[in-house]
């Protein structure tokens, strides 16, 4: 019984502690101050699939464009004013985080994303159009 609890327990703090991150970026993007966001990444090219690279999306409101920082240390810019699409059905891994396609402006190939769904609608706002991450 005591697994059991223990169990629900670090659901429930999990589920508190990810909803207050998302908020506590929200209110920060409304205030103009630059957040990151925990998220995975992996480009799409020519050739085989390669895996999704853990790491963080860098957001400035206002700003042309966003860097995705890789633990490893490789950088991605991802210009703003692309366009957000589905993803290959198989990269959704896990129901609290989203994966979707963004392909930048002028870009090839997109570059796929995983993030917790609930950052998913700032995430949509600030590369789609920086500014309605910066008025609120």
């Amino acid at each position: 019984m005591g697994e059991l609890a223990a169990e629900l327990m670090a659901l429930f703090a999990d589920g508190f502690w990810r909803t207050a991150r998302v908020a506590r970026t929200r209110r920060r993007l409304a205030a103009g101050r630059p957040v990151r966001i925990p998220c995975s990444a992996r480009t799409a090219g020519p050739g085989p699939r390669g895996d999704y690279v853990g790491g963080r999306l860098r957001i400035a409101p206002g700003a042309p464009s966003a860097v995705f920082t890789a633990r490893g240390g490789a950088r991605v810019v991802l210009a703003a004013g692309g366009t957000f699409h589905d993803p290959e059905p198989d990269t959704w891994y896990d129901q609290d985080w989203a994966a979707t396609a963004y392909r930048p402006p002028g870009a090839e190939h997109p570059v796929h994303l995983q993030v917790d769904s609930r950052h998913l609608p700032l995430l949509h706002a600030a590369l789609t159009d920086p500014r309605v991450t910066k008025d609120g």
